[in-house]
């Protein structure tokens, strides 16, 4: 079984990466002014990623149909990110200093629509998705070709039974032909020790959106400690 907007958004040597960093670390001082509209929740995270400089990896099973009310006003990027999100029933994580992915809310949110059950199936793997998405975080970090900057992709894959991606594909360009076939490649060479759980939804589908910065500032500086 598949959900119809897929789920979430190598080395053939199962590799070990990072956990979670929780988002209830402390609150980041530096506050950004933010001037964020109502809008497509897809929308409002691309514009909060350019502006915080956060790479902000999500499952479009989770983001999609949602609205966001917008935020407009100097905040720290974690106050500016719960504002954008509240109502929608989700969360997030780190998965490293300046990386993060959305998650379903540990709390149930009644204000949240009908998607609470998709949102209650996806959370039983969110362990695991958490590694997929730090993993693959991790690796095109490591490639100066693949290396996340200013541009967002639709990433689309399988993941078999001996924890290797299998079938990547992109269902966006990121606008440079060299730099798409270098996320294929870095997704197809890729592999996790944890194998998929046999009752997950596939394919997986996840959005990495930009930042509008490169350098340290991309997202990757934690990833590359790991």
């Amino acid at each position: 079984m598949a959900l119809s907007a897929g789920f979430v958004s190598l080395d053939t040597t199962p590799t070990v990466f990072p956990h979670f960093v929780s988002a209830a670390r402390a609150e980041t001082v530096r506050e950004i002014l933010f001037d964020i509209p109502p809008q497509r929740l897809e929308t409002a995270l691309d514009v909060f990623g350019a502006v915080s400089r956060t790479q902000v990896l999500y499952e479009t099973a989770l983001a999609a149909g949602h609205w966001s009310n917008g935020v407009k006003g100097a905040y720290p990027p974690d106050t500016a990110l719960r504002l954008l999100l509240a109502g929608t029933g989700l969360d997030y994580d780190y998965t490293t200093e300046r990386a993060i992915t959305l998650v379903p809310s540990r709390a149930p949110d009644p204000s949240a629509h009908a998607g609470a059950d998709i949102r209650r199936h996806i959370a039983r793997f969110d362990h695991f998705l958490g590694g997929v998405q730090a993993g693959i975080m991790t690796a095109l970090c490591r490639n100066s070709e693949a290396r996340p900057g200013d541009f967002k992709v639709t990433m689309r894959f399988w993941i078999n039974g001996a924890g290797a991606i299998v079938s990547p594909s992109l269902l966006t360009t990121t606008g440079k032909p060299s730099r798409d076939r270098a996320i294929t490649n870095v997704l197809t060479r890729l592999a996790f020790s944890e194998l998929p759980p046999a009752d997950m939804p596939q394919p997986i589908t996840m959005v990495l959106t930009g930042t509008g910065a490169s350098g340290d500032r991309d997202g990757c500086a934690d990833a590359e400690k790991g």
